[in-house]
């Protein structure tokens, strides 16, 4: 994200350039000691019912193609 926000370097006062990732980093460790895995990230996610709903897909081997837009038939 910091990427997006400020590009994938800057040039410090110095004229020195600095990857924007390296600083987010330094960053992250400095606030939380470490940088969280993806797995944290998940772990943190609180499930709501709408998350756990699914629906039957009911498609038969024949009908497949059907399924499948023209444009994707090579």
């Amino acid at each position: 994200m910091a990427e997006t926000i400020f590009g994938v370097t800057i040039t410090n006062s110095a004229g020195r350039v600095v990857p924007v990732r390296l600083i987010a980093e330094q960053h992250i460790v400095e606030d939380l000691g470490r940088v969280p895995s993806f797995a944290d990230w998940v772990r943190c996610i609180k499930p709501e019912a709408w998350m756990g709903r699914t629906s039957r897909l009911d498609i038969e081997d024949d009908t497949a193609d059907s399924v499948i837009p023209e444009v994707l038939h090579v």
